[in-house]
């Protein structure tokens, strides 16, 4: 059933979007309809959690997950969580709370789907890995319109191309329903923010490349720097060492230091921060690179310059830390960048529906990529951005000699295109 003009998402890009329409079930109804339709503008776009900038587009007829696709069950024995694609990562938080269990969710638990579906970085990555590295059955839908459910491979043997394309970039392959994901015992987790300067940002970083995977560090560069560090408190003894560490750190002010009995509990990353304008349309970019080590005083004074050039007070440049368990690939995805440290996000912000400042806020992230990629030169596709000239360099750096295989798969899976495209295609 097409639903016009019926949808509240959280992005503010695709919330103001004028769109064909919105379907809330995947059918066959669906695919017939999109085949039958006469209207060239593609892809397809499908919502999940809402925050992203395509989650919505003009002329774009879009799937809305959020109403249909609710369903969260727990199975005591094998400590399993299936859930549905409308469920955001702190409903999913929250639910598995009652069982004293927990999943690696992000920054935001306001997400969707398609944290998991794109990678999935959390504080928590470096103990318990990607949240990819999570999924132990998939359910859905090619492009094509065939079902599928495909189980983990537990041997390289039983390791398939779909499985590594469906674990990072399922997104331009499928229509993802329903996944089954391993978690973790609920444990507590320290908590340490505080304002720094440049130098002192410098500092922490320094430490923080040398922590053990227990403790993971967060910062963003706006109006002032604000930084998160997040440990998961397993003894007594594990909570002293952590806390110590914390203690260590350098700091301007506003230094506290907290426990927490889950994510859903954690100060917002961008506390502190005068960058927060709601009714802005943005876009977001990440990135990906390894310690900074020697080359960290460097990277710093590039983000000290391209702080002072932002178009205004709403874009910002932020990063979180991985390692650890994001480094082990036993069975491979398509999160390509195992060895990956860093994570650098680039956030463009401007006014809605004023292009002239849009421009300017695309062209000075552009600035910024080109800038860091001495630094971080992988990218994390957390947003995609088809309707952008740089799809086609965020694709390679994301997949880099994966991007072939994932193409010819688009061919079969997909060969209508009524997903997001593995390429840029001017309107």
């Amino acid at each position: 059933m097409v639903i016009k003009n019926s949808k509240s998402l959280l992005n503010k890009n695709s919330n103001d979007s004028d769109i064909l329409g919105i379907f809330e079930t995947v059918n066959t109804e669906l695919f017939q309809s999109l085949e039958s339709s006469q209207n060239s503008s593609k892809p397809f776009l499908v919502s999940s959690g809402g925050t992203t900038s395509r989650a919505a587009a003009d002329k774009h007829w879009i799937l809305d997950l959020r109403k249909n696709y609710r369903k969260i069950s727990f199975d005591p024995d094998e400590k399993h969580v299936e859930i549905e694609a409308g469920v955001t990562m702190g409903e999913l938080s929250s639910f598995l709370k009652k069982f004293n269990r927990s999943f690696p969710i992000g920054l935001s638990g306001k997400t969707g789907m398609g944290y998991i579906l794109t990678g999935g970085i959390s504080p928590l990555s470096r103990t318990r890995g990607l949240a990819i590295d999570q999924i132990m059955e998939i359910q859905g839908f090619w492009g094509n319109g065939k079902e599928f459910h495909l189980c983990r491979p537990t041997t390289e043997k039983e390791s398939s191309f779909e499985w590594k394309a469906l674990c990072g970039a399922g997104i331009f392959l499928g229509i993802i329903t329903k996944l089954t994901l391993k978690t973790q015992p609920l444990r507590p987790l320290l908590s340490w923010t505080a304002n720094l300067t440049c130098s002192q940002l410098s500092e922490c970083i320094d430490q923080a490349e040398s922590w053990p995977t227990s403790l993971s560090f967060q910062w963003i560069y706006g109006e002032n720097i604000f930084a998160h560090a997040i440990g998961e408190v397993k003894n007594t003894e594990e909570e002293s060492i952590l806390i110590n560490l914390l203690e260590r750190l350098p700091f301007s002010r506003n230094r506290i230091i907290n426990k927490f009995n889950d994510m859903n509990s954690l100060p917002n990353l961008s506390l502190g921060n005068n960058i927060s304008n709601n009714s802005n349309h943005s876009e977001v970019l990440g990135l990906l690179g390894p310690a900074l080590q020697s080359r960290n005083r460097q990277v710093l004074k590039t983000l000290k310059n391209l702080i002072n050039k932002r178009p205004n007070k709403s874009c910002y440049i932020a990063s979180q830390q991985l390692g650890g368990a994001t480094h082990l690939n036993n069975l491979e995805t398509s999160f390509i960048h195992r060895n990956a440290i860093w994570k650098p996000w680039i956030n463009g912000s401007w006014e809605p529906h004023d292009q002239s400042k849009r421009k300017r806020s695309l062209e000075w992230m552009k600035e910024c990529w080109s800038d860091l990629e001495f630094s971080s030169p992988g990218v994390h596709l957390a947003q995609i951005h088809p309707h952008l000239e740089w799809h086609d360099k965020e694709l390679s750096s994301a997949f880099k000699d994966w991007l072939p295989k994932l193409k010819e798969m688009k061919v079969i899976y997909d060969p209508r295109n009524i997903l997001p495209p593995l390429e840029y295609i001017t309107n």
